[in-house]
């Protein structure tokens, strides 16, 4: 029996239950006088008004003493954080001025070249960017930046010590570590697996050179490998493709301003010159090809006949996913931004495996897993009239 989950519906209402989660997080905290730092938005959000409130501050440091890196680069980011609500032109060319304005104060800084690097878009041709991983090796609140980097030079021996480094400081959270987990341990040897945002992208990445786990597999950030032309040619010479570029040259690809049509015609490249089983993150956008892609739990296979992917997703639950961390944790989560979300993502994602259950008789299973959901929503700060809603998708 060929059994297909229905994986349209149940991306589409995970990505209501992240915009419902996200709301919760902007915790009003604000102090008049004092500056704070500001933290990476994937590990903690604030409100914009938050944020506003302590670029102003950040820049009344940053007058006091223009020499200062910390002002600087926590002036940067509150301004960089706060206007995410705005018009989109005009928040760029403020984030502009202020680093320009730094460059003159800081120039050839550890601090400027970082943040010139990430106000660039990951800009490549970063000249100073090379040298600050250097001088601060050991600046933990910088490795995204480092990689990111690290990731279009194709410097696979630096970016390996740095993940090494991550891995092993114990910054990064566990939870996210183990959604990682479960969303590589079942993959086919040698497969490829596409990845979307920062968070999925440092998670695999880490398991993969920092705790050596799955080498076998290729991890593709879709954007990168969409709109970064140094990085999709390393990915092309690691798994052996023709130039992309060269095919939107000669009009075998064609997309506009399009951001599913680039990454759609990034996925035929690699499914169509590549001969290894491809897998798509189930926290990104679908491709337009949803007839052959088929959930196997946390992740999605390409594939262009049908099979029983619902023996897939039963194996990778029962006997591959690591799920405790999902009913009890004993360690202060250090990522509250992003780990709520993604642990929410196994809803939707066995919802076909927990009706399976029930219609197949399976009732410890059943109420195995359906516990493991409820457990989920319970540790989630919403409403309880929010929390209800959830529950009744749960047994729907």
């Amino acid at each position: 029996m060929k059994i297909r989950q229905t994986i349209i519906v149940g991306i589409a209402t995970a990505g209501g239950f992240l915009f419902a989660i996200n709301s919760v997080w902007a915790q009003e905290q604000l102090d008049g006088n004092t500056p704070q730092k500001i933290e990476n938005v994937v590990k903690v959000q604030q409100s914009a008004e938050w944020y506003r409130a302590q670029e102003r501050l950040w820049r009344a440091e940053v007058e006091k003493n223009p020499k200062n890196e910390e002002a600087w680069n926590n002036y940067y980011r509150a301004a960089r954080y706060s206007g995410w609500e705005n018009d989109m032109a005009g928040h760029a060319e403020h984030l502009d001025s202020i680093v320009e304005a730094m460059c003159k104060a800081i120039p050839d800084t550890y601090t400027s070249s970082v943040v010139k690097f990430n106000n660039s878009g990951y800009a490549v041709d970063n000249p100073g960017m090379g040298a600050a991983i250097d001088m601060r090796p050991d600046a933990v609140v910088d490795y995204p930046s480092f990689v990111s980097y690290l990731m279009q030079t194709g410097d696979y021996e630096r970016m390996t010590g740095v993940l090494k480094r991550w891995y092993n400081c114990g910054e990064y959270s566990p939870a996210l570590l183990n959604y990682a987990y479960n969303e590589l341990v079942g993959l086919a040897p040698d497969a490829i697996i596409f990845v979307h945002g920062d968070t999925p992208t440092f998670s695999a990445l880490m398991l993969k050179y920092g705790k050596g786990m799955r080498p076998d597999i290729t991890i593709v950030n879709v954007d990168f490998m969409a709109f970064y032309k140094e990085y999709r040619e390393h990915i092309e010479k690691k798994l052996g493709l023709p130039s992309f570029s060269d095919r939107v040259d000669d009009g075998t690809y064609t997309f506009g301003n399009s951001y599913s049509d680039a990454t759609d015609a990034v996925y035929r490249h690699v499914i169509e010159n590549c001969n290894r089983p491809v897998y798509f993150s189930s926290l990104m956008e679908l491709p337009k090809f949803t007839d052959k892609i088929y959930s196997e739990g946390l992740v999605m296979r390409y594939s262009e006949t049908p099979y029983d992917n619902l023996a897939v997703k039963r194996r990778n639950y029962e006997e591959l996913y690591l799920t405790d961390y999902l009913r009890e944790s004993f360690l202060p989560e250090s990522y509250p931004a992003s780990i709520t979300p993604l642990n929410f993502n196994y809803i939707p994602c066995l919802k076909s495996l927990l009706d399976h259950y029930k219609e197949s008789g399976s009732t410890s299973r059943y109420n195995e897993l359906r516990n493991l959901m409820l457990r989920i929503v319970e540790q989630i700060d919403v409403p309880e009239e929010e929390k209800r809603m959830y529950y009744e998708e749960i047994d729907r």
